[in-house]
Parts: structure tokens; sequence; C-alpha cells
């Protein structure tokens, strides 16, 4: 088996500046040593190489002393830590410009995209079509790597400022689109209502992908047992993906560390992801990490799905300014080292797939998809301990036949046609299909023979509308409140073979206080259950949660759920909210309990977690037999008495192993 396969890894990624051609390889290796990294991705080529390159394409930096990236391969392999080769060929020295214009991303314009020294170069120019295969068997053929990374492979259209540089108009760009696409015009505005753009969507998609497998069949031509990774899927053995901070105003995402990897593992599962850990606030300000908290947690939750730990830093360790999350590192890569064969082995317990919406390939701009209304739906679930898988749908397709496995599939506002092969297992599912939002609604005639409705316009006027929480019988989180406010998109439908829940309550005059009375019952209903199982929201209940934090709008989606399809959990958990749960199979009368503590999140900080204590959990139709708590040290025993297992979380991260009568 590629090593790469056998057990998840724990790697730290040194993003090499040119200062570090200098670097003190000795210290490195043992600060590599001491946190517990078997895995170290480090700078060796493109915009500036490591060692002495003799191709024209590419320049040592000029701080280098001697073969720095052979030292560091030479030292790390001594000490037991394999090396895999990062390559940044994105971007060129500017010089470049004046020997080989051809290689570069040209804005409508026609100027280069320039950042410091340096100017972007084309996914369909010379230097990455054929350059990058000379830099590559340059280091294949002088070194004896363990792995290949590329970073940024694609269609940027932004700058490292933020600045707008558009869609790439180079000469190549138009040549080819124009001869792929069968005589199309490159589009030079990002409109997702353009079936153009929509085209060159899918030509980026393709000429990514096109690139990297002649990429990987150059290195499995040298090296079969080399692994190439990047952020994207096609051809890639080793999926990289980052969970990161901003200062730019955005809505934080509490479970950057486990949703990447967790969809990656679900999507593909002859792959590996890699999800790193950004010890960064932000891009202009690398040298200060996150918060410890989060900084463990993130590691935490990649380790908690089977993904490998991953973590990264600017620079060499002997200058880094900031050692504050050093320690948190290795406590995380010490108990996953001691447990890596457990990680190994987690089988999802799940019933649910959540569709996620976002085009899997870095840099796509698809403007249709609503990563607000998976999020919000990613939060309702985790919140009510309620496992799921996620699936990557731009991977979909191939997934199709897969759908079977789950009780409940989840299609978050996705409002595109499907693939064939999607439309039929839809039709033909034992799954419960859930959709919200604007699902399939460029696809009427799916949308109807699945949901059992027609959309028939917008709700206009859309402020001062309510949701009608009746009947009480399907809506049991209301007792007591009958009227949930109803913002955003919202859609009405007519039923053609649907039974209509949730009545809306029409506009009426919200001010002043004097004039506001008048609501009446409209004849629209809000949610659709067709067959008994299919169920069709036209608003956007996830979107809703997300962005205002309403806890009605998660309550009318579960209950809604529990309405189409009572699932029987594999177990049961009375955890605060605040408390991510994942379950796993490690075996036949085996699961791994992981409690990860978000409890120290405030919306804006996340501090040190408060210790929970006494948490109860239950194993669906099964009989404990022990329960033992990971630590760094092996297996601490835990007292087991009757079903109900007592657990507790003092810190950000809690694994419990339970064998099962």
């Amino acid at each position: 088996m590629d090593w790469w396969m056998e057990k998840p890894f724990r790697m730290v990624q040194n993003n090499l500046r040119d200062v570090d051609g200098a670097m003190d390889v000795d210290y490195e290796v043992a600060m590599l040593k001491k946190l517990g990294a078997n895995v170290v991705q480090v700078g060796c080529g493109g915009i500036s190489a490591f060692g002495p390159s003799r191709l024209a394409c590419q320049r040592p930096t000029p701080y280098l002393q001697g073969d720095k990236f052979g030292e560091i391969v030479e030292k790390c392999h001594r000490a037991g830590i394999r090396v895999i080769a990062r390559f940044d060929v994105s971007k060129v020295h500017k010089a470049y410009l004046e020997t080989n214009p051809d290689w570069f991303t040209r804005r409508a314009d026609g100027s280069p995209a320039y950042f410091e020294d340096c100017a972007a170069v084309c996914v369909n120019g010379a230097y990455q079509q054929e350059r990058i295969l000379e830099v590559l068997q340059e280091a294949l053929t002088r070194y004896p790597l363990d792995g290949i990374f590329f970073n940024i492979p694609g269609y940027p259209t932004t700058d490292y400022d933020g600045n707008y540089v558009g869609i790439c108009q180079c000469e190549n760009c138009r040549r080819r689109f124009f001869q792929w696409s069968g005589g199309l015009t490159l589009p030079t505005v990002e409109d997702d209502g353009d079936p153009v753009y929509r085209r060159y969507e899918e030509f980026k998609v393709y000429t990514v992908a096109d690139m990297l497998h002649k990429v990987r069949s150059l290195i499995k031509s040298i090296a079969p047992n080399v692994p190439l990774s990047t952020y994207s899927d096609d051809g890639i053995d080793i999926v990289r993906c980052e969970a990161q901070s901003a200062i730019t105003p955005k809505h934080f995402w509490l479970y950057s560390g486990s949703e990447d990897p967790a969809a990656i593992k679900t999507t593909f599962p002859a792959k590996v992801p890699s999800d790193c850990a950004i010890n960064a606030v932000d891009i202009p300000y690398r040298f200060m990490g996150v918060s410890t908290w989060l900084n463990q947690i993130r590691l935490y939750q990649s380790a908690a799905v089977g993904g490998n730990l991953d973590w990264c830093i600017v620079g060499s360790f002997k200058d880094y300014p900031d050692r504050a999350n050093f320690e948190g590192v290795g406590e995380a890569f010490r108990l996953h080292a001691r447990h890596e064969t457990l990680f190994a082995r987690l089988q999802s317990t799940a019933r649910v797939l959540l569709v996620n919406p976002r085009p899997f390939y870095q840099f796509s701009t698809n403007l249709m998809y609503n990563e607000k209304e998976y999020r919000g739906i990613v939060h309702m679930l985790k919140e009510r301990h309620i496992p799921f898988d996620t699936v990557i749908l731009s991977a979909i397709e191939e997934f199709a036949d897969r759908l079977d496995q789950y009780d409940v599939v989840i299609l978050p506002d996705l409002p595109r046609a499907p693939g064939p092969r999607l439309r039929k297992a839809l039709l033909s599912t034992s799954a419960a299909v859930v959709g919200t939002g604007r699902t399939f609604q460029e696809a009427p005639e799916l949308l109807e023979r699945l949901f059992g409705v027609r959309i028939r316009g917008k709700v206009e006027p859309l402020a001062a509308s309510y949701l009608l929480t009746q009947p009480k019988e399907v809506f049991r989180s209301f007792p007591q409140r009958d009227w949930v406010f109803l913002h955003l998109d919202s859609y009405r439908m007519e039923l053609t073979g649907a039974e209509g829940l949730l009545p809306l309550v029409g506009a009426a005059p919200y001010g002043p206080p004097e004039r506001a009375y008048g609501h009446r019952l409209t004849g629209d209903r809000m949610a659709a259950v067709c067959g008994g199982k299919n169920l069709y929201l036209p608003w956007l209940p996830g979107t809703l949660y997300y962005t205002l934090g309403y806890e009605d709008h998660k309550d009318i989606f579960l209950d809604l759920l529990d309405r189409v399809r009572p699932m029987r959990q594999p177990f049961e958990t009375d955890a605060p909210g605040c408390v991510d749960v994942f379950f796993h199979r490690t075996g036949p009368d085996e699961y791994l309990a992981q409690l990860i503590n978000l409890s120290g999140f405030n919306g804006v900080t996340m501090a040190k977690p408060l210790p929970l204590e006494g948490i109860r959990l239950t194993v669906t139709g099964r009989q404990p037999a022990s329960l033992e708590l990971l630590t760094a040290d092996g297996l601490e025993p835990q007292p087991v008495s009757g079903s109900e297992l007592t657990l507790r979380c003092p810190g950000c991260y809690a694994g419990y192993r339970i064998t099962c009568r």
C-alpha cells in the first residue's frame, strides 16, 4: 500500500522565504522531531529554487547556501521524516515578461497581474504546460522525494491584496477556449446567468485537470510511489485544503478543521485529505498565530474524521516570532501518533447525506452556489448531534449509485439541473430527498416529479410575512409559538402531487404599532411532502439560521425532517450543542466517540473551553463492555455501569474507545 494511504500522517509545512535559503537545517529537524511530525512539506522550486537549478525557467533564491533543499531531504530522511517538495507555479519573476510574454495571465486591458517583483502565469501558457514539467523532472531525478505539492494551480481572479484581476484574457486562453468550446468567445464578465460563462467554468475545471494529469504522468514515470498533492481532486493523490482565518469581515466558520477532510473521505475514498491548519490570522499577518484553542481544535477536528494532521507556518522555525502554538501542536500530534492505527479504522455511522455545493477546485468562481444554506444546515445537524456525511457537488455524478446507503439526502439550495446519473438515482432512491430554496428550479420537470410542486414566483411582499407552525403534531418544537418570521428569497409553489404543510401568513403593515394588524392566512404552503418521504422547502432555512441564528428555523427544518424520515441514530447523548460529537465504528463491536469542546467560542473569540463533565451517551441497541479514554500514553480505562456511559471533556478534545458485547 502507498505510504500516504496506510495511516494518517502528521505534517508541518514550512513555507520558505527567499532568506531561508540560508536556514539552519539541524534546528529545523530538531523542531520537527520535538513537535512529533513525521512529514514535512517544504519549498523546493517554482518562484524560487532552494537548490542549484540548471533550468532557465526558475531562479535560485539569492540567499541560497549550497543545496539547501538537498540538505533538508538528507537530514529529514535520517530522522525518519518524509519530505514533500513544495512548488509554487502561480508566478515567476517579472523579468520573464521580456523573454516569455506568452507565459502570463493578462487583464482585460492586456496588462499582467503583478505582485511585488512577480507576475501571475496562466494555466494555458507554456510555463504551466511545459516548463513546470522540466522543473519537476530535475527535482525528481536529483532528490529522493516522498511527495510533490503544487501551490495555486488555477485561475485566481484576485491578487494577494484582494484586488480584482478578472478573467484571464491572454491569447492562450482565448485560443484554447475557442477550440475547446467549438467557437465561443472567451467571456470577460463573471455572470452565472450567461451560458458562455458557464461553459467557461467547465473549461477551467477541464484545463486544470488536464495540466495536473500531465504532471502526474511525469511523476509516476520517474517515481511511481511519489504522490501528487494540491487543492483539487482530479489526478491527485493527497487532496489539500485549508482551515484558515481572515481579518476581513466574514462569518467565522466553526467547523473548518473537519468539513473538507470529511467530504473528501466520503467523496474520494481512494484519496486522502490533508487539511492545513494555517497558523496565521490572515495572509498579510502571517507571523502571528491564531488563538491557541482554535489552532488545537482545527487539528483535532481533522483527526476526528480520519484526516491527516497538517500545520503550517511561513519561514523556518529558528526566527519564527510566535511560539505560542508549538505546545498545542505537539500535544495534538503526540495523541494522534499514539492512536494512529485507531484513527485509520474510522467507519462512518451516518444515515444522512448532505451535499456540499462548493465547487471543489481552487479558484472556482461559480456564482450560483449558496454556501450559507449548506453551512446553516451543518450547524443544525451538528448541534442536534445527528451524524452526517458530506459529498462534494462537483463529483456527485460518480457518487449517485451510493444514495441508497442513506436514509436522507439533503440538497441545500442547488438550482442547476443534475446530470443524468444523479437524476435517475434521485428518482429511484429509497432515501428521503430534501430540497431547500431554489433546488432544481432550472429543471422544473424534475422538481415536479421529485417533490410534486411547480414554482409560481417569489413571495411578494415578503417583509412582515410569517410561517404558521401548524399542525402542532408535526411542529412539536412550537407548543407556544405559532408564527415564525420569513425572510430572504422565498417562493410560492403550486402543489401538483404533494401534501402542503407550514401555511404562509401574508404580510401586513408593521408600523406604526397602531396600524400593525391585518395579517391573514394565504392559500400558500411553505413545505411540501411528496410520496410521504420527499420534502421541499421553497425558502432558505439554512441561510436564515447561519446568518441570523434563530433556533426556530432550525427547529422547523428538523421537525419536518422527523416527519418524513424518523431516523434511528447510532447513539444518543445529552451533550450540549457546543460539543461537536463524532461517532465512528472502528471494528465489529468497537466504536470511537470523540468530543470537541467548542464552549470557548463567543461568536468572535475562541477562548479556553469550559470543562464539561457528566455527558451521557448510549450506543443504540448495544450494551457497552468497556470504555477507555485516549491519552498520549495509551488507553485509560473508565468505569462502566449499565448501558449509559458518562463522558467528560475538560479541554478541547476527548476521545473514547467503546467496546460492546
